[in-house]
């Protein structure tokens, strides 16, 4: 994946993620904590796909 898409997929998760954060009902504190352990997922990808193109802009 491209730093782009990580991006745009960590965008939508953490929309997810304080959505579910946000609501009252006790099923969504589950899907709170699924969406953040998606997001901490995408962070070493990120961070490599960056310094990649980082590396190749050169």
């Amino acid at each position: 994946m491209s730093k782009q898409e990580l991006y745009e997929e960590m965008v939508r998760l953490f929309g997810e993620f304080t959505a579910a954060h946000n609501s009252k009902f006790k099923k969504d504190a589950a899907a709170a904590r699924k969406a953040a352990s998606a997001l901490k997922k995408l962070v070493t990808p990120y961070n490599q796909a960056s310094v990649a193109e980082g590396k190749s802009a050169r």
